[in-house]
């Protein structure tokens, strides 16, 4: 006879693996031993008073139908809405099934009790969709609570059916009722804290609890859960008249929640919107760095800073050489992409904490934190032979490809012509050329200036006579112009 155990070994070693895969082995060591140990007592407990069922009056039993055929009708409806509820809640998510099971807490045996709380978790399964330990440690959680506040309950000998006629009998009836409600909420929020604090030892006692708002529904619920107790009490078919009042708050919630997460959504268009106009009135849509406006506002606030702590502040003004004959040359779409280019060099060789900017026409200015002139003077070289060694494909006036590049780089077969691309550079510095960054920037301008009329394609230092770097030297078909040019 052909042996069947092989056929068999795929199979478990395929369970095998998918239990070894849960997410829970994924926890640290502690938060699996304290949620198995959870999980088992609950288990015990639970199992024992089922035990007991066998003694239980027919009446409990058609009670507890009535609560389960409820329950089935309330989750069946509004599944689609607590559905969407649980999805957009970012945190703690409360719903009103504790109408439901703390009814069956303090009206029915505690075995009953347990079963109305299995089935609720049940039927609340494909609304759920969390992973199965989480949803399985929740439901041990909600069984406890039960639990204890039936245990509660019974110890306190009162009886639910019928009024006493006398007052303090009444009083301490409502007593017990808001203690027990008390429990109930505390077991839950004590066994979920803890065990978010094991998983994750960052999480405060607060982030389990939930908002006002959520609190405020659970407080509800847990009253209208007692009212609907003391209804069973006297007639089993409370759960049914109740199960539509339910169902329209039900509905009442997800609509509010539907029009609370489209104000958010509202509130934060507007936010980027806003954002974005704010970057929009700051950047220069052509360089991407910062316009006048921008470049004001922002360099201004950096040395103020930069004063106010005693470090220096190093001031670039950068000018490009003969950019108007690119213009005129190849056209304003070839200048408009030598524009963008120096926009990008900038922003690739500047620090994150400084400012640049494109202070019009083919000007920009650089503004460098805790910088003093020689390692300002040092950054304005590097930035002077990127802007020397550019290559920019464009097009000219009549849409041929053609190719601009820096006056640093060789000669090549597109002719002298096309090496077009230079900036002279201009530098001072807060506090030694003034204590203002207008000071500075007036300064830096005036270097400029000379290093325009000293050949161009260098680098000059407010208040110091050196001697011009030309990288290379000026041109002789190359007039000199005013600064303008």
């Amino acid at each position: 006879m052909k042996n069947s155990l092989p056929d068999h070994e795929p199979s478990a070693t395929a369970r095998r693996r998918l239990v070894r895969n849960w997410d829970l082995w994924s926890l640290r060591r502690t938060a699996i031993a304290y949620i198995l140990s959870v999980e088992v007592a609950v288990a015990i407990a639970a199992i024992w008073l089922l035990t007991t069922l066998r003694f239980a009056p027919a009446t409990d039993w058609v009670r507890f139908a009535a609560l389960v055929l409820a329950i089935t009708i309330h989750l069946t409806i509004v599944r689609r809405a607590e559905e969407s509820r649980r999805d957009e809640s970012a945190g703690p998510y409360f719903d009103l099934t504790s109408v439901w099971t703390f009814a069956a807490a303090i009206v029915l045996p505690g075995g009953m009790a347990v079963l109305v709380a299995v089935w609720l978790r049940i039927v609340l399964w494909p609304i759920a969709r969390r992973q199965p330990y989480r949803f399985v440690f929740t439901s041990a959680h909600i069984v406890a609570s039960t639990l204890l506040a039936n245990a509660a309950v019974h110890m306190s000998g009162l009886s639910l059916g019928s009024s006493s006629g006398q007052v303090l009998l009444d009083l301490g009836l409502l007593g017990v009722l808001v203690l027990v409600a008390a429990l109930y909420w505390f077991v839950q929020v004590a066994l979920m804290s803890v065990a978010l604090r094991i998983v994750n030892p960052q999480t405060r006692f607060v982030d389990a609890l939930g908002s006002r708002n959520d609190n405020m529904l659970e407080m509800t619920t847990l009253g209208v859960g007692a009212m609907l107790g003391m209804l069973i009490a006297t007639h089993w078919v409370a759960p049914l008249l109740l199960v539509v009042p339910v169902i329209l708050v039900n509905a009442l919630l997800h609509r509010a929640s539907e029009r609370q997460a489209h104000l958010e959504r509202l509130v934060a268009e507007q936010h980027k919107a806003h954002l974005q106009l704010t970057k929009d009135a700051h950047t220069d849509y052509r360089t991407g760095l910062f316009n006048t406006t921008g470049l004001n506002e922002h360099a201004a606030k950096l040395t103020d800073d930069c004063r106010r702590s005693g470090r220096p502040v190093t001031v670039l003004a950068i000018d490009l050489d003969h950019f108007k004959r690119i213009n005129d040359t190849w056209g304003h779409p070839a200048g408009n992409a030598v524009l963008a280019e120096v926009g990008r060099i900038l922003r690739e060789k500047l620090r994150p904490g400084d400012v640049a900017g494109r202070d019009g026409g083919e000007e920009f200015v650089v503004v460098l934190a805790d910088t003093g002139l020689a390692q300002g003077t040092a950054i304005a070289e590097r930035v002077r032979e990127a802007i020397g060694e550019m290559s920019v494909v464009t097009t000219d006036k009549h849409r041929n490809t053609v190719t601009l590049r820096g006056r640093n780089l060789p000669v090549t077969e597109d002719g002298p012509e096309v090496r077009a691309i230079s900036a002279s550079i201009g530098v001072a510095v807060v506090p030694d050329n003034g204590d203002s960054l207008a000071m500075a920037q007036h300064s830096a301008d005036a270097a400029l200036y000379t290093a325009k009329e000293n050949g161009r394609n260098q680098v000059r230092v407010a208040g110091i006579d050196i001697h011009a770097h030309h990288l290379p030297g000026p041109r002789v078909d190359e007039p000199e112009v005013s600064r303008s040019a």
